[in-house]
C-alpha cells in the first residue's frame, strides 16, 4: 500500500511546478479482482473537523465512458483536492467526505489486464469485479468497515453503479462484504440509452440549435438506433447511436455534447470514424472545454503518465489510459442496454437511497430522456412519487434547480450545469450530497 502526505518538486513542460497536497492525506493500491485483472484505487481522507475520518461517509466516484478514469478526470477535473493547474479546489468533496476514486472497469486509467480477453463485456461482470475491489479495499483498510458507503456514478458510471449496488447488497446479505451501502447517485447517467438518443433532436430544436430539417435528420438516425435495439441487434444499435451523434455534429456545427451553451473550437471535416469519435467523447480523450481558459492547465494524459505515476508508484509497464479504447469496444453489445429494471429491483427490495441528478444543459444524457424512464419505473412508491411536489433548490439566495422525492427515490434538476454537475455547479452538487448524506 502507498500512503502519502507530501510535497514533490517536478518539471512540467518548460517550467518548474509542484504537487502540494498540504493537509490532504491519501492512500492508493491495486486489487487483483481476477487472475490477470488488476484494479486501481486512490483514496483521499476527509479533512472535515472530526476526531476520526471514519465519522464521515465513504464516497466512491465512478467516471463514465466506459473507459473514463476516475483517478484522472474525476479527481483532477471535477472534485478532487487539486485541479489541473495543481491548485487547491475550493469545492473539493474531500472537505466533507472520504473520497475513493476507482479506475473502473478493469483496463481503465491505471487499472489493467494482462490479456485483453480479460476485459468485461457486461454490466454485471463490471459489478462482480467491483465487489472484489471492495473486498480488497476493506481488507487493507478495515477501519472503513460499516462506514456508510455511497456510490456516485457520472454518465456510464451511473449505469455501472446500479448493478454494483445490487451485487454489493447481495454480498453484504451473504456476509461476504462488510460494507454499508447506503446510497447510489446517478449523475447525468446513461441509464436508458435509447431514451437519451431519441430526445437529442427535440432538445436541440427547442434550444434553437437546429432547424426543422436538422431535427428530422437527427430523429431519423435516432429511430434507426431504436429499431436495431428492438430487433436485438445491440452492436449495430451502438454503431447507429454513433452515427446519430455524427448527424448532431453535422447539423449543429459540432455542438458540445456535454454543455449545449459551451463554445467549442470546430475542426471540420472530422476524419475519425463514427465509433472512434464517439469513443473519444465518452472516454474524455477530447477535453470537455476547448477554449483558451485551459492553457494554464496540465494535459490530463501527460500529468497522469509522469508526475502522478511516479508519486503513486505505478508499475513502469502500466500506461494510464492505454486500454481505454478496448474497454469501450468490449462493451459495445452492452452499451445500449438499459438498467431501469435494476433500479426497480433496488427500490423494491432494499432501503438504499437512489438519487437521479441531472445538469439541464447536458445533451448526451439529457434531462428529457431521463424523465422518460423515470416515469416508467414500476416500484411501490411510483404513484406517490408522481404526485409529489417539485420543489426549488435555493443555495445562497440563488435558484440552483429543483427536486422531487418520495421514499428512497429522488430526482434533482440542476441549473447552470451540463454533464458534470460537481464542476459546473458545486452549490447544486452540494444540495444533492446533503440530501443523501446529511453532509455537504
Amino acid at each position: 500500500m502507498l500512503c502519502f502526505s507530501l510535497f514533490i518538486s517536478i518539471l512540467s513542460f518548460t517550467f518548474v511546478t509542484s504537487i502540494d497536497y498540504g493537509p490532504y492525506k491519501f492512500t492508493s493500491d491495486y486489487v487483483t479482482v481476477r487472475q490477470g485483472a488488476h484494479m486501481f484505487y486512490w483514496l483521499f481522507y476527509t479533512t472535515a473537523p472530526v476526531k476520526n475520518y471514519t465519522e464521515r461517509p465513504l464516497i466512491v466516484w465512478l467516471q463514465g465512458g466506459p473507459g473514463g478514469s476516475s483517478t484522472g478526470f474525476g479527481n483532477f477535473e471535477l472534485l478532487g483536492p487539486l485541479d489541473l493547474r495543481l491548485q487547491e479546489r475550493n469545492h473539493t468533496w474531500v472537505k466533507n467526505f472520504n473520497v475513493l476514486f476507482v479506475d473502473n472497469p478493469v483496463g481503465t486509467g491505471y487499472s489493467y489486464v494482462e490479456n485483453l480477453n480479460l476485459l468485461t463485456v457486461t454490466n454485471d461482470e463490471i459489478a462482480l469485479d467491483f465487489v472484489e475491489l471492495l473486498r480488497g479495499f476493506y481488507s487493507s483498510n478495515p477501519e472503513f468497515e460499516g462506514v456508510p458507503l455511497y456510490l456516485y456514478g457520472q454518465s456510464y458510471g451511473g449505469k455501472m453503479a446500479i448493478d454494483m449496488g445490487i451485487r454489493i447488497h447481495e454480498a453484504e446479505q451473504q456476509g461476504r462484504l462488510k460494507s454499508n451501502i447506503s446510497g447510489i447517485a446517478m449523475g447525468n447517467a446513461w441509464i436508458s440509452p435509447v431514451d437519451s438518443t431519441l430526445t437529442w433532436g427535440p432538445l436541440l430544436l427547442a434550444a434553437g440549435l437546429v432547424d426543422q430539417e436538422g431535427y428530422e435528420h437527427i430523429q431519423s438516425e435516432a429511430r434507426k438506433a431504436e429499431s436495431l435495439f428492438n430487433e436485438g441487434q445491440y452492436v449495430s444499435s451502438t454503431q447507429q447511436w454513433a452515427a446519430t451523434q455524427r448527424a448532431v455534429f453535422q447539423r449543429t456545427t459540432s455542438v458540445d455534447f456535454y454543455n449545449i451553451l459551451t463554445k467549442m473550437s470546430v475542426s471540420l471535416p472530422d476524419t475519425r470514424s463514427d465509433m472512434e469519435r464517439a469513443r473519444d467523447i465518452m472516454t474524455h480523450n477530447t477535453p470537455y472545454i476547448t477554449n483558451d481558459d485551459r492553457n494554464e492547465e496540465w494535459n490530463t494524459n501527460t500529468l497522469m503518465n509522469t508526475v502522478v505515476k511516479e508519486l503513486l508508484g505505478i508499475p513502469e509497464n502500466v500506461t494510464w489510459g492505454a486500454q481505454s479504447g478496448p474497454v469501450f469496444s468490449y462493451l459495445n453489445e452492452d452499451f445500449m442496454k438499459p438498467v431501469d429494471e435494476g433500479i426497480e429491483k433496488l427500490l423494491n427490495e432494499t432501503n438504499i437511497i437512489l438519487t437521479k441528478y441531472n445538469g439541464n444543459l447536458d445533451l448526451i444524457c439529457d434531462t428529457p430522456g431521463q424523465i422518460l424512464w423515470v416515469d416508467r419505473l414500476k416500484w411501490a412508491g411510483a404513484e406517490e412519487y408522481r404526485k409529489a411536489p417539485r420543489l426549488p433548490i435555493w443555495e445562497d439566495n440563488t435558484l440552483e434547480g429543483y427536486y422531487k422525492s418520495y421514499g428512497n427515490f429522488r430526482f434533482f434538476w440542476i441549473n447552470h450545469a451540463g454533464h458534470s454537475v460537481p464542476r459546473d455547479n458545486p452549490a447544486g452538487a452540494n444540495a444533492v450530497l446533503r440530501d443523501m448524506t446529511s453532509f455537504g
